[in-house]
């Protein structure tokens, strides 16, 4: 009797080793993947096509163009361009419960890309849980960190010591940066972001989850723009009016009958 329960003891404390090692495992593949993140890089995306199963739990990953990405409604709609977890995911002790992609699109300033993730946590958590990342003041409410700088001539990024809120990026620049800032009462938000003269080749190299966006985004800018051309094309064609009464042709003195 007594090797019966000293052997379910065993089985009951091995099968513990085993539930607590795959959550360990898991734990270490989902911290890759937000610290990959913390790069503002393509080996974000790189991450989630290695992971996407896992990941799955706790948000819905889409595969286009060969680019596994998280998907939302629409980057370009304030209340479409965030997606909410399905379960919490644990990241270095913070709890992660959403996702942002977001686009602006401006006449004169550029092209403006924010993407990452939304925290329940607060500024101080977040910045002690990350304390390798140097956080410097952007403003009153935000922080900023790893700023880079692409130039058109020189073709490669460099440190950007220069990044200054509400200062845009000089024409044939693109600026690349990590944000955290409040995104609620109870929560922050951290953000990659690319801004300035943003070329696609630009872009795609670190967000190559844009291609497949823009091409959705193309596809509803043509069907608005050819909706567009039929209503103009509608208000301008002149009015026919027809009557479906037959006209009484009666004959008049000296006609021929």
């Amino acid at each position: 009797m007594c090797l019966k329960k000293y052997s379910l003891l065993i089985c009951a404390t091995l099968a513990s080793y085993a539930v607590s090692a795959q959550a360990d495992e898991q734990h270490s593949h989902t911290d890759k993947i937000i610290d990959t993140f913390l790069a503002c890089d393509n080996q974000f995306f790189e991450q989630l096509a290695d992971n996407k199963t896992l990941f799955n739990e706790y948000i819905d990953l889409t595969t286009e163009e060969n680019v596994t990405f998280i998907p939302v409604k629409s980057v370009v709609e304030p209340d479409k361009y965030t997606a909410t977890f399905k379960k919490a995911l644990s990241y270095r002790g913070l709890t992660i419960t959403g996702y942002q992609n977001i686009y602006i699109p401006t006449a004169l300033s550029g092209q403006f890309y924010y993407w990452g993730f939304i925290f329940d946590n607060s500024e101080d958590e977040i910045k002690k849980a990350l304390s390798e990342i140097k956080w410097n003041g952007y403003n009153t409410d935000v922080y900023i960190a790893n700023s880079k700088i692409y130039n058109s001539n020189t073709k490669v990024w460099q440190d950007n010591p220069y990044s200054i809120d509400g200062v845009i990026p000089k024409q044939g620049t693109v600026e690349k940066s990590l944000y955290l800032e409040p995104f609620t009462d109870n929560q922050n938000r951290i953000m990659c972001s690319i801004q300035g003269d943003v070329k696609k080749s630009i872009l795609y190299a670190s967000r190559p989850d844009m291609r497949p966006i823009d091409i959705k985004l193309e596809g509803e800018r043509r069907e608005k723009s050819e909706a567009l051309r039929i209503q103009k094309e509608r208000q301008k064609a002149p009015e026919t009016q027809t009557n479906s009464t037959p006209k009484n042709n009666i004959p008049k003195d000296g006609d021929n009958i």
